[in-house]
């Protein structure tokens, strides 16, 4: 039987009219939370930023099940989006931001990191998506953890789609990582001896009084607090289902090699690997990547044929091997959301990125 995914998709919310970020007010969000009663399992919330929503979905098997939900609730999130006079775009940045601070959710705990870190706060115009994967147990957490740890670089290349800030074209492919790098907390996580490891270090960390608690610590891959999973959020929010499942899959297929047919690989070093994760973010699947193992700096396509090879055997026993396969051709030939925002907004500027995301939302 597979292991079990999910996955989390932030989206930004724009004005029909205007394009411009579109704060709602409490009634507004209220009627978008409306629709958990049409998606149910899965759930619409509100996130950081007022101008925000994000899907949770279902706990999921089938990849095909998986993408099937994942597009109906995203179009009946733009349905019902549409008749408040906004829209959702699935962007890892906006392409522009307002000249006044972002507008944070009226809730206790976005309160409580806006006294923590009113400077990021202010302008955390960041979407991601993070991947729950299913695990039985702590140990198993950690060392499925430790084996995601060389390939979260690739991660982020594959799933780029952040090239804007302010309206500029920063020249990285995920402005978004580079973003969250300035938190207390992020990038690639230590390699843990073991369970009990991990807890000390945990506690280490928020013994410093620069977190909230657990939930704050912000690795592109961590335990999560609160399910039975592990949780990876190296990657920018997907602009359609069909890439967002790719990915959760591919993941998938990492940790089941990790914890099912476990090859020996020499640990590397978290300085080489955020090292790795920098140039990721900086050139996506266009540049290199450095081989924390080997110390070699290998194109980003190259590194990824390694990684597929590496998961090959659980694709294939789970079935993803094509879906996967022909995610990576498809961005090997048409480029990331990066790319693909980058050719739209040569051609017309912001208005164009926004309406190559609000084409491609429900798909």
């Amino acid at each position: 039987m597979s292991r079990t995914f999910g996955i989390e998709e932030e989206f930004f919310l724009f004005d029909a009219h205007t394009y411009s970020l579109a704060p709602l007010n409490p009634e507004e969000s209220t009627q978008l939370l409306e629709l958990n009663a049409q998606v149910h399992p899965g759930n619409v919330q509100t996130e950081f930023l007022a101008a925000q929503i994000e899907i949770a979905t279902a706990v999921f098997q089938d990849a095909e099940l998986a993408v099937e939900q994942l597009r109906a609730t995203r179009q009946l999130l733009q349905a019902r989006c549409q008749q408040i006079g906004v829209f959702p775009a699935a962007l890892g940045t906006p392409p522009a931001l307002p000249a006044q601070p972002a507008r944070i959710t009226d809730a206790r705990r976005y309160d409580l990191v806006q006294q923590l870190v009113p400077g990021l706060a202010a302008e955390h115009y960041l979407s991601g998506m993070h991947i729950h994967i299913g695990i039985p147990d702590l140990q198993s957490g950690v060392r499925a953890l430790n084996g995601l740890r060389p390939w979260l670089p690739a991660l982020i290349a594959m799933s780029s789609n952040s090239p804007f800030w302010r309206g500029q074209d920063t020249g990285f492919a995920s402005w978004r990582t580079i973003q969250y790098r300035r938190w207390s907390i992020n990038g690639i996580p230590p390699h843990f001896p073991d369970a009990a490891s991990y807890r000390s270090h945990q506690q280490l960390l928020l013994g410093s009084e620069s977190l909230l608690d657990a939930g704050h610590i912000g690795w592109s891959a961590r335990l999560s607090e609160k399910f039975p999973t592990i949780e990876i959020r190296a990657s920018d929010v997907q602009m359609t289902s069909g890439e967002a499942v790719a990915l959760a899959v591919l993941i998938r297929a990492v940790v089941d090699t990790v914890l099912d047919y476990p090859p020996v690989l020499p640990t590397a070093s978290s300085e080489a690997l955020q090292l790795a994760l920098w140039q990721a973010a900086r050139s996506g699947l266009q540049g290199k990547l450095l081989e924390a193992s080997t110390g070699e700096n290998v194109p980003a396509m190259d590194h990824v044929g390694t990684l597929l090879d590496y998961a090959s055997g659980a694709l294939r026993a789970n079935g993803d091997e094509s879906r996967v396969q022909a995610a990576v051709a498809k961005w090997q030939e048409n480029g990331t959301g990066t790319q693909r925002q980058r050719s739209a907004w040569l051609s017309g500027g912001d208005k164009a990125v926004l309406d190559l995301a609000r084409e491609h939302f429900g798909q």
